[in-house]
C-alpha cells in the first residue's frame, strides 16, 4: 500500500491506483480491495460496485495525462463530480479529515477520497509522480509518493521483467 500524502486513514492515492488496476474485478474482489484500504467494504452492493468500476475508468486519465496541466484538468473534472463537505471526524480512529458529506455512502466516500488524494499528490509532487507502467505490455498505473521520483513501473515484478529483458537485449539473447 502506498503512503498517503494527506495523512487520511484510507489512502486515497493508493485506492485510486488499486481501482484503476482492477478494471475487471468482481464485486467480492472490489470489496476486498476497499477493505485493504480501511473502507467499510461490507457496505458495497452490486450497484455500488458498478459505480466504482465506472469511477475507476474516470480516474485513469489522471494517470495517462500528457502533462501537469492536463492532469490538473482531469482532477478538477473529478472533483467537480463529487459532493464534498470536508470535516474533521473522530469515530474511534483519532481526529482525521473526511471529504465526503457527512453520512455519505461508501461509493461517495471512495470517490471523494480518491479525487482529493490525487489532487493533493498533484499539488504537492506534480503529475510526474503518476503514470502507466513502463514494462512492455503492462497497462497498470502507479503513483510514486516516495522522497525521490524514481518510479516507472507498477510493481517490482514488472521492474524485474524489464531489467531482464534489457539485459538479454544487450547480450543479444531472446
Amino acid at each position: 500500500m502506498a503512503s498517503e500524502v494527506t495523512g487520511y486513514r484510507n489512502d486515497g492515492v493508493g485506492t485510486a491506483v488499486a481501482l484503476v488496476n482492477a478494471p475487471d474485478a468482481n464485486d467480492a474482489e472490489l470489496a476486498e480491495l476497499l477493505a485493504g484500504f480501511n473502507f467499510l467494504a461490507d457496505q458495497l452492493d452490486p450497484p455500488g460496485a458498478a459505480h466504482l468500476r465506472d469511477w475507476a475508468r474516470r480516474l485513469r486519465p489522471v494517470f495517462t495525462a500528457a502533462d501537469q496541466a492536463a492532469a490538473v484538468d482531469e482532477v478538477n473534472r473529478l472533483l467537480g463530480q463529487v459532493a464534498m463537505a470536508p470535516h474533521v471526524s473522530d469515530h474511534g480512529l483519532g481526529p482525521h479529515l473526511h471529504y465526503a458529506v457527512p453520512g455519505a455512502g461508501l461509493v461517495d466516500r471512495v470517490r471523494a477520497n480518491t479525487a482529493v488524494g490525487l489532487a493533493f499528490l498533484l499539488c504537492e509532487h506534480g503529475a510526474g509522480r503518476l503514470g502507466v507502467c513502463g514494462a512492455d505490455g503492462c497497462e497498470r498505473v502507479y503513483a510514486d509518493v516516495s522522497r525521490g521520483p524514481r518510479r516507472r513501473y507498477c510493481s517490482p515484478a514488472c521492474l524485474n521483467r524489464s531489467g531482464v529483458a534489457a539485459y538479454r537485449a544487450r547480450r543479444g539473447r531472446p
